[in-house]
């Protein structure tokens, strides 16, 4: 319960700025013919700013069933009353809305017109669901006045629509809102010069701009600044300075914020984050059942149609994934989403293809190897199998700082059990997967139309088919890895004209591990003995 020493009276008493606080009271009290306790103000003040029960009884230091329960006995019921609504229908998102008449009328009133520099942002014509999302991003920012906001997701999820749609329903508590990209990467102090004159200071003080009012900077883009080829968080050579100017933006004090959209988390962001802190981040997942139906919906589908739901979950509410995979069934299928179910399996399309190229090819040596494994064992796995098949060593940390920086990356996904598990989405599974079997094809192209035997580096590392696997995985993996490569191998030695007795001395004079033994014995390149 409350502790006697919080001054509970003075709760969320920003919320006098918008709401006429004591015409409410009066007309509530006379609803329920007493005095609202204490408590019941400060839940209406909190409700009105926008925060979550469960926010609002941390706040009060009570637990969230205690207080869900003196909301429904009294508070809830008030509001229901005096609204004229049906009884037992409140909902907390609804108070703002339902007591829309005590606003103050000079805050009804038209805002002073905002400046906007969109700059590279996109627009933005039609969106879909996603209002949670917006609705924690402008508790956030709005209300928390959060210094430094990141949304961060993989690529085509959203993150940028998103945040136009932010910016379009808040730009109106700022002066001036500066949204600018990354994607050309340049000296900071270059990039500090242009966005600070553009927001008032002549000198060239980015923090003292932000001091001087409150503004909304969007920064879009910001992995470009960080290195490919290495674990997250680690910036390109030169743009160290940019992990110093996050760090000072969430710590120093200012009266702006700064939103930061990204594929990757920025470590400096992860380090100053917190529930009750001025830096917040959200990862953003693919949309829900109900946004993504309605998205289906603009593309001329029946979102009750069979395979609706099916379709949704394989692309996991992937928006960029969604919207290819219509136009698909659209001029393929006739709009048929049961039969391209049943006719086809994960498409990924040319864009979505283009956008987990790039993220891949920022990925270091060893991520992309867990990859490759998640891809191939096509399910679940704990950290001490993935170490086995890997040959890691269990006392090292190179694993887990891996595993880290690719759910920083929004590549992989972790089990909610016990027993931690890390897994592929479908749409990156469908993808590392296709790579996997491009480099396999490329190595036997190598060694049969060209004779050059250097490189077996993922014929000796990567089974085709795993022994020990559970028996519909090894069935998977033979019709999906194995069958394809195998059918290209031989059509590549039927081209040439080459039997595999002109291959077997070089090939003997390679084979030094039992995995690619037994990779050549299944696709029919080493006849010494039979595939098992």
């Amino acid at each position: 319960m409350l502790a006697t020493s919080d001054p509970i009276e003075q709760a969320f008493s920003e919320a006098a700025q918008e709401w006429d606080l004591t015409r409410l009271y009066h007309d509530l009290e006379k609803i329920s013919a007493k005095e609202l306790k204490p408590i019941e103000k400060a839940c209406l003040r909190g409700l009105l700013c926008r925060y979550r029960p469960g926010q609002i009884a941390h706040k009060l230091a009570w637990t969230a069933g205690a207080l869900r329960v003196e909301l429904n006995k009294g508070l809830y019921r008030y509001i229901e009353a005096l609204t004229g609504q049906p009884p037992n229908t409140l909902r907390w998102e609804k108070i703002s809305e339902w007591l829309a008449n005590y606003r103050y009328p000079d805050r009804q009133a038209a805002p002073t017109p905002t400046h906007i520099d969109w700059g590279e942002a996109p627009e933005v014509r039609q969106f879909f669901g996603r209002r949670d999302e917006l609705q924690t991003l402008q508790q956030w920012i709005v209300h928390d006045r959060c210094r430094v906001v990141a949304i961060w997701g993989m690529g085509g999820i959203g993150k940028t629509a998103l945040a136009v749609k932010l910016v379009e329903q808040i730009n109106h508590h700022f002066s001036l809102v500066l949204w600018r990209s990354l994607r050309y990467v340049l000296p900071l102090s270059q990039v500090i010069e242009g966005w600070s004159k553009k927001l008032g200071n002549t000198e060239g003080d980015l923090l003292a701009a932000l001091k001087q009012q409150r503004c909304l900077l969007v920064i879009d883009d910001f992995e470009a600044v960080l290195q490919d080829g290495e674990l997250a968080g680690s910036y390109r050579l030169g743009c160290e300075s940019y992990g110093t100017l996050l760090r000072r933006l969430g710590a120093e004090r200012h009266q702006s914020c700064v939103l930061i959209l990204s594929r990757e988390h920025p470590k400096e962001i992860l380090l100053l984050q917190g529930e009750e802190l001025p830096v917040r981040s959200l990862k953003l997942q693919g949309m829900q059942l109900e946004g993504a139906k309605e998205l289906l919906r603009a593309k001329g589908f029946d979102p009750n149609l069979t395979g609706v739901n099916e379709l949704i979950q394989q692309y996991r509410g992937n928006p960029s994934a969604l919207k290819l995979v219509a136009l698909t069934i659209k001029e393929l299928f006739n709009g048929n989403v049961a039969e391209f179910l049943r006719q086809t399996a994960l498409s990924l399309g040319d864009v979505l293809r283009s956008l987990l190229y790039e993220q891949f090819n920022r990925l270091s040596d060893l991520e992309k190897e867990i990859l490759y494994w998640l891809a191939l064992k096509r399910r679940p796995i704990g950290l001490q199998e993935l170490r086995e098949a890997m040959a890691i060593s269990s006392s090292g940390s190179e694993l887990i700082d891996a595993l880290e920086s690719l759910r920083w990356r929004s590549l992989i996904e972790k089990s909610p059990d016990a027993e931690v598990q890390f897994t592929l989405e479908p749409v990156v599974m469908k993808y590392v997967h296709q790579k996997l079997m491009e480099e396999i094809t490329l190595e036997i192209n190598a060694i049969i139309e060209h004779q050059d035997f250097t490189s077996l580096y993922f014929l000796q590392r990567f089974p085709l088919v795993e022994d020990s696997a559970p028996d519909n995985i090894r069935a998977v993996q033979i019709r999906l890895l194995l069958k394809p490569i195998k059918d290209k191998t031989h059509a590549l030695l039927k081209k040439n004209n080459i039997t595999t007795d002109t291959i077997q001395t070089n090939l003997r004079q390679l084979v030094s591990t039992e995995r690619l033994e037994n990779n050549l014995v299944l696709l029919g390149l080493w006849l010494d003995r039979e595939p098992s």
